[in-house]
């Protein structure tokens, strides 16, 4: 039997990935008997016709009929909810240990008397085999800190999960295609943070929307930021009057129905004294299960905040059957085919969200019936490719969309794809954020050493803040950091070192460049004014396989690797290999030809710099090393006069012959690659990047900047001694990086 246990007094909260702490992991070793329960109970459902009658008698909306709502199998909505009540009254501590199905449901009643129980369908087998499930969990604090995580239908579905077990492959399968990731609770609890703050502390304020707010993550992290602004705070009504969210899945809008409820019953505070049944509905009036992206502020609809009302103070004693009350869409029909008023779903929202936040869905849109009139609303989905484009850069415009407009303050988690991706929905989601107004923020996030959500699921992100108010210049004034690395032992500092620099006059609709600091923003506007550009230099530019690379014949040929991390593989071509361990690596290499050996030496001294390091690390993916960001650096011969391009030869083939020392050869996935690390050449980048800043008009100063930005992503973490590999590839004694 399982029993409440005391939180300890340094409690590794488990919905924060932390060292030898997985979210996912952590989650499934509760959420696997949670699943085992609920299909317990929905093989014991059979196909009943009358279960579904009883689910819409005891759950549906009582508010209005949604558009999604139909979209489970009511059997798996009504177990879910079986499983969710015992679970909320169990760890709130209203139910026993012994306590079946049946009290669950009872408990959640209280004095409300509908036609019929759900448990009246679940067989006696079925509730010993499920409470025996659910009694193999800890009711505790990491159960409370997991609940959205362990109530989220999809389960365990990472790549890591199917290496362990591959019967997760179609959970994977289908939250690929959904999008979906858990979002740890760190980095919904600082956009949470940051989109109040600027509310100068007032937690009750804002009304707040997730339009995919999923199991409730970021609505619960709302929440308990507005508990601990306000100790006093009456929790049920905060999430009446503050707490709004969309999902296209009705199972996720029950089950953060049930997150919020477990929350504002765990409060020895407020609205207790009516049954949770009833607390369930009022919380579930401000749940939609629908598309957000048929939702829109401006089209004007009925004033139904009186009948809101009444409808909620119904709910408080009696028994009230589900809604006929079809989302009115008739306000907008001579307009779009199909869109709903986020008004007439929500009142309090009439004029828009004082907030939108959430982690939107990572998936491609697809086929849909209404891609020409999304095509026509929304700027980020080119108008003949609404089916290939990505639903995040929709949710980021609805930031704006669905806001208050003057008076907003938002935040949201997305792909870094985001910041540096070409592609034309990219670029049109860019140029509608530099035209909506308000202040931009941007912080960056790598995916090694460690990621932003977890081991399990390596993403690049980026998240994104804006904030509005009549004040702000109606253009966008956009503020962006650093590409952050971090070990998992600095993650507890992560969110507070975050700052953010301002662009200025730079424009991103090519990219938002990620730089932190004023020096290094004046540096890059510097360098984009720049006319020169290497492909100046070269008299062809194209693509081979790494084999091709072994040729003496290509003696005036610079080579890139199309991959890079802590250093751009850059080299002439490959030489003193010893015994060939394995096939070739078939990833293609950039190379570049020349008219002369010294031209080609030239531009090795370039691509070797840690100026164009970094340049790569302000404008890429961290990763990808592209043919346009190699042909496009801003260097050119015109830009040098014979004295420095004399020097810049020389030090090109000093620079060759001492990393060719520094050879690295790998086999990954039976492949081999061979890369070339120039970090013992410490003193000849010192020569080159002090003769390109002095060709650039860059203060000579600024040497000193690159050092340390090159050590400190390298290094990340100067003092965990699992690092020290890296840290040992500079010289002994070399430069340390600012703390």
């Amino acid at each position: 039997m399982s029993v409440a246990l005391p939180r300890p007094t340094h409690w590794a909260r488990p919905s924060v990935p932390a060292p030898r702490s997985s979210l996912a992991a952590s989650t499934e070793a509760r959420a696997v008997h949670v699943r085992a329960a609920v299909e317990a109970i929905r093989h014991s459902f059979g196909d009943s016709d009358s279960v579904a009658d009883t689910w819409a008698e005891i759950l549906a909306s009582r508010w209005c009929e949604e558009p999604c709502a139909a979209s489970e199998a009511p059997a798996l909505q009504a177990a879910w909810a079986l499983v969710s009540m015992r679970i909320v009254g169990r760890s709130t501590g209203a139910l026993a240990a012994d306590a079946t199905i049946r009290d669950a449901e009872t408990w959640f009643l209280g004095s409300i008397r509908p036609p019929s129980l759900l448990s009246d369908f679940v067989a006696e087998f079925a509730d010993r085999e499920s409470v025996q499930a659910l009694e193999s969990i800890l009711y505790d604090d990491d159960l409370r800190d997991l609940l959205p995580y362990v109530l989220d239908a999809h389960g365990p579905g990472s790549r890591a999960s199917v290496m362990k077990d591959p019967g997760t492959q179609k959970s994977r399968r289908a939250k690929r295609a959904a999008g979906v990731f858990y979002t740890p609770s760190d980095v919904a609890e600082y956009i949470a943070r940051e989109t109040v703050r600027e509310w100068g502390g007032d937690a009750e304020r804002p009304h707040i929307l997730d339009p995919a707010c999923g199991s409730g993550v970021f609505l619960k992290a709302a929440l308990n930021l507005a508990a601990l602004q306000t100790p006093s705070l009456d929790r049920f009504a905060f999430v009446e009057r503050s707490l709004f969210g969309i999902d296209i899945n009705p199972l996720a809008v029950e089950a953060a129905c049930f997150v919020l409820l477990h929350e504002c019953l765990s409060d020895d505070r407020g609205s207790c004294d009516i049954s949770p049944w009833s607390m369930w509905h009022r919380i579930r009036c401000n749940l939609c299960a629908a598309d957000a992206l048929t939702f829109q502020v401006a089209v004007p609809g009925e004033d139904r905040t009186a009948a809101l009302g009444r409808l909620r103070a119904t709910l408080e004693g009696s028994y009230v059957p589900p809604s006929s009350d079809r989302l009115d869409t008739e306000a907008a029909t001579a307009l779009f085919s199909r869109i709903l008023v986020l008004g007439s779903v929500f009142p309090a929202l009439t004029c828009g969200a004082d907030s939108v936040i959430g982690n939107p869905p990572y998936a491609t849109i697809g086929p849909r019936d209404d891609s020409v009139d999304l095509g026509q609303r929304f700027a980020s989905l080119p108008v003949g490719s609404v089916s290939r484009s990505d639903y995040f850069p929709v949710f980021v415009e609805m930031m704006w969309r669905l806001a208050r407009p003057g008076h907003s303050s938002s935040g949201m988690v997305v792909p870094l794809s985001l910041a540096y991706n070409s592609r034309a929905q990219m670029t049109a989601t860019r140029r509608g954020i530099m035209g909506s107004g308000g202040r931009w923020r941007f912080a960056f996030f790598d995916r090694e050493p460690h990621a932003l959500f977890g081991e399990e699921v390596k993403t690049r992100n980026t998240i994104v803040l804006r904030s509005e108010s009549v004040e702000t210049s109606s253009a966008a004034a956009i503020e962006t950091g650093a590409l952050r690395k971090w070990t998992s032992r600095q993650r507890a500092q992560l969110f507070d070192t975050i700052d953010f620099t301002p662009l200025g006059c730079i424009s991103i609709a090519a990219g938002i460049p990620k730089l932190a600091g004023e020096e290094p923003a004046t540096v890059f506007a510097q360098l984009t004014r720049q006319a020169a550009s290497l492909r100046e230099m070269c008299a062809a530019a194209s693509s081979c396989l790494p084999e091709e690379a072994t040729s003496d014949r290509h003696t005036e040929r610079v080579f890139v690797g199309g991959t890079a991390y802590n250093f751009l593989n850059v080299f002439r071509v490959h030489c003193s290999l010893p015994t060939q361990r394995a096939p070739w690596s078939s990833s293609k290499l950039h190379a570049l030809d020349f008219a002369s050996e010294a031209e080609a030496s030239r531009a090795f001294a370039i691509l070797s710099s840690r100026i164009v390091y970094w340049l790569w690390h302000v404008g890429e993916d961290g990763f990808h090393v592209t043919h346009s960001f190699v042909r496009s650096l801003p260097f050119g011969d015109g830009l040098f006069d014979d004295a420095q391009r004399e020097a810049l030869t020389t030090l090109g083939a000093r620079m060759w012959t001492e990393v060719q020392a520094q050879q690295i050869i790998s086999v990954n996935g039976g492949r081999q690659t061979v890369a070339y690390r120039p970090h013992a050449s410490e003193d000849v980048r010192d020569e080159i990047d002090t003769l390109l800043l002095g060709a650039l008009d860059v203060p000579p100063a600024f040497i000193e900047y690159l050092r340390a930005f090159t050590r400190s992503v390298v290094a990340v973490d100067e003092n965990d001694e699992t690092r020290r590999r890296f840290t040992n590839h500079f010289p002994e004694g070399g430069r340390q990086c600012p703390e």
